[in-house]
């Protein structure tokens, strides 16, 4: 089994080469190695070109999102597997050996993801759900990411792939993390400002349950949400916590 490493970047080139730099003692487990650059400004494609030229380089003439570029990625891909990698992290171990054994024995797995830990080493909070495994470290049969159309490409960033699971799952595919394999993610490299991120994330959600719970439940949780983040655990404990975890 080959596998298709793909990696989107915006403006983390220092993150990027190191990322590539820890992966190089496990190339000859990739059939190819893709890197979409989304209109960064720092660079990122001339340290490509410098340092790893055998790596297939598109660069995008404006920034389209974590989904969209994957895609672009995964359609020029010619492995069996796709393996989507964040730039903000470090490969230290062997993952592959143990990822390949598990697709081989489990035809009906479709997504494998790796333990995210922080650079001390804990596991990274909110990494993983009950239905959902992260796309900053994500292995997935490319039979199944085409029968689905890759990534929504209205997810500009997160939620992507607890979209993809969600609906991988709804299509008859098992996932599963394998919590003896480690991959150090440092996360937030490339959208240093807070206040953007937040903004992201929170339409991601606010589309999230749209597409799955409609119109109705959306608004509800996005009230929920807003006198959360007014009032906070003075209010409501853990239990806005928990109410979005069960979605």
């Amino acid at each position: 089994m080959n596998i298709s490493l793909i990696i989107v970047n915006y403006n983390a080139k220092k993150s990027l080469q190191n990322c590539l730099n820890s992966l190089r003692p496990y190339w000859s487990y990739f059939k190819e190695i893709i890197v979409i650059d989304n209109h960064s400004s720092d660079d990122s494609a001339t340290m490509i070109k410098n340092n790893f030229s055998e790596i297939k380089l598109l660069i995008n003439g404006e920034n389209f999102g974590f989904s969209r570029a994957n895609n672009q990625g995964a359609k020029i891909a010619q492995g069996e597997t796709l393996f989507f990698l964040n730039p903000d992290t470090l490969i230290q171990e062997d993952i592959f050996n143990p990822v390949v054994k598990v697709f081989l024995e489990d035809k009906k797995l479709g997504v494998v993801a790796p333990q995210l830990v922080l650079p001390d080493g804990r596991p990274q909070p909110w990494a993983s759900g009950k239905d959902w495994l992260s796309g900053a470290a994500l292995f997935v049969r490319k039979k199944v990411f085409e029968r689905l159309g890759g990534f929504d490409e209205n997810f500009f960033m997160y939620f992507e792939d607890r979209d993809f699971c969600r609906r991988a799952k709804k299509i008859g595919y098992g996932m599963k993390i394998l919590s003896e394999i480690k991959v150090i993610h440092f996360g937030g490299q490339s959208l240093p400002d807070n206040k953007t991120r937040k903004r992201l994330y929170y339409q991601a959600q606010s589309y999230y349950w749209q597409k799955h719970y409609g119109w109705f439940i959306s608004l509800f949780l996005g009230l929920v949400r807003w006198l959360y983040l007014i009032f906070g655990d003075l209010i409501f404990g853990d239990l806005f916590g928990d109410l979005v975890s069960k979605f």
